[in-house]
């Protein structure tokens, strides 16, 4: 059944701005089922891992309850790939993010999901840790039409979409999970730039939903970030959107250690969100009871609050309704998906330069970086592998297209013996290419390499002898270049000069 908000509760209406998200706990998984037996809770993002959570809430919900998660790379379950967005913007195919889109629609509604936090709208504006891998482009049209391709398909079978993270305009280097981040874009800069793509999916209905992020706009809101201003707000909404607004997590450390988390949540629904994100490390008890308490205490009005509940029965109708016209995924979807691993690669030269590794083989040596974790001081040529980078698998390729080189490992933090032995093997050859990688994520701070790792790399550098550098991760991130030593027989070139780059 479709609720009504005439016939809804004060009680139902608090509960349906809040997204509930710890399910830890039995006392949180009973709470969270309580306020579904009485319609009054709008939004669930269970962990992928909880399929009978899903099952649960499903059985128990009488009413299209949104179950959402974040699919950025894909359904995480999935037996697709997973893909980063900078990989599908690499490519450079359209029909590639309408395959990619298709297979998270695919797995998401099988396991009983109905919307994800994504197209990401953000536009490269400079780089950030746990940022560069979530973006398109750094020209807003492009990031307009890509994310159009992906909301498109979503809407073809009534997927809930969220564009994010408005307003974008983010300066690089900080990671809101950490701490605040600030810009000094003004509200022109932004409709100019950073909401192009927000006003051209608008323009084409393609705009669901979006996610508000926890940065400030100094030269808009000195006082609070986007996520609890009005101001900030009100930008998109005098554009004309009137659809559902998520805030992002309130569990992230760019909000709780400015604002606490007590009036947190009625300042984000004064704002103008519709659907709190809680802090999962908060029973959702308390937060419902902290929100209860704000509006009592007048921090959101009636209206407000009937307004945010309105946006959320809209878009519980929108998940509710069978599409005319759903997608098939078919065995072409998804053998693009398993190209784009090749197609994606990205070269990134000096002019005159070329990417291809010449020579002769016995001439080079390949190190490749690994985790601190992954040497085993047993078996130094042993690699543990992780998710998504195999430095064994990467090993084998070096040895079948480069018969004779030379193969060492080095790991993220090498001790004074380790850095002596990378660099003396290196003397025995005539020119090094290093394989490097970095992570990136919710509170790393950093996808950098590390200094030490910078340094062995640094002083083969200086040295001339590295010939190029094959780098998985952020292709667009400079911290992944080692700082720029200079040879003294090149006065004119830094490492980025004197060595092929390549980003896988």
């Amino acid at each position: 059944m479709n609720l009504r908000i005439e016939d809804m509760t004060l009680e139902q209406k608090i509960g349906m701005v809040l997204c509930a998200r710890r399910f830890e706990e039995k006392e949180d998984i009973d709470f969270t089922l309580e306020l579904i037996k009485k319609r009054a809770l709008a939004c669930v993002q269970v962990p992928f891992t909880m399929p009978e959570m899903v099952k649960l809430i499903k059985e128990t919900a009488d009413y299209p309850i949104l179950i959402i998660n974040d699919m950025e790379r894909g359904f995480p379950t999935s037996d697709l790939p997973s893909i980063p967005l900078v990989s599908l913007s690499a490519a450079g195919k359209k029909e590639y993010f309408r395959a990619f889109a298709k297979g998270v629609v695919r797995d998401a509604k099988k396991a009983g999901y109905c919307g994800t936090w994504n197209p990401v709208l953000d536009i490269l504006r400079a780089n950030g840790p746990c940022s560069v891998s979530r973006k398109a482009s750094d020209d807003p049209m492009k990031v307009a039409e890509l994310a159009a391709e992906i909301a498109m398909v979503y809407k073809e079978n009534n997927f809930l979409a969220c564009g994010k993270h408005y307003p974008g305009g983010e300066e690089g280097g900080v990671d809101s999970h950490m701490r605040e981040g600030s810009s000094g874009v003004t509200e022109e800069g932004l409709i100019n730039f950073d909401l192009v793509p927000y006003k051209y999916l608008m323009d084409r209905g393609l705009l669901t939903s979006i996610m508000t992020r926890h940065g400030l706009y100094r030269n808009i809101d000195p006082e609070r970030p986007a996520s609890l201003s009005k101001k900030v707000i009100d930008i998109i909404k005098n554009m004309g959107f009137d659809g559902l607004i998520f805030t992002d997590s309130l569990a992230m450390m760019g909000v709780l250690q400015k604002f606490g988390e007590e009036n947190t949540y009625g300042m984000a629904v004064a704002a103008g969100n519709d659907i709190i994100l809680t802090n999962y490390r908060t029973p959702t008890k308390k937060c419902y009871e902290m929100l209860m308490q704000n509006y009592l205490d007048g921090l959101f009005t009636e209206e407000r609050l009937n307004e945010a509940v309105s946006h959320i029965l809209k878009a519980q109708e929108y998940i509710s309704t069978e599409p005319e016209n759903p997608t098939e995924f078919t065995a072409e979807d998804e053998q693009m998906l398993y190209d784009l691993a090749k197609d994606c690669i990205t070269a990134i030269t000096d002019e005159g330069l070329d990417a291809s590794i010449p020579g002769k083989n016995e001439e080079k040596l390949f190190v490749i970086l690994t985790e601190n974790s992954g040497v085993n001081e047993a078996a130094q040529q042993e690699i543990t592998d992780n998710t998504w980078y195999f430095p064994h698998k990467i090993a084998n390729k070096i040895k079948e297209t480069f018969p004779g080189a030379g193969i060492e490992y080095l790991v993220e933090f090498p001790d004074g013996a380790q850095n002596e032995y990378i660099l003396n093997e290196a003397t025995k050859y005539k020119e090094v290419v290093f394989i490097t990688f970095c992570k990136t994520g919710a509170y790393y701070g950093t996808d950098g390499l590390t200094r030490r790792a910078e340094c062995v790399i640094n002083s083969l550098a200086y040295s001339g002898k590295i010939s190029a550098v094959v780098h998985f991760g952020n292709p667009s991130n400079p911290d992944i270049r080692p700082s720029g030593v200079r040879h003294p027989e090149q006065p004119g070139c830094d490492f980025g000069k004197a060595a092929g780059f390549s980003a896988v």
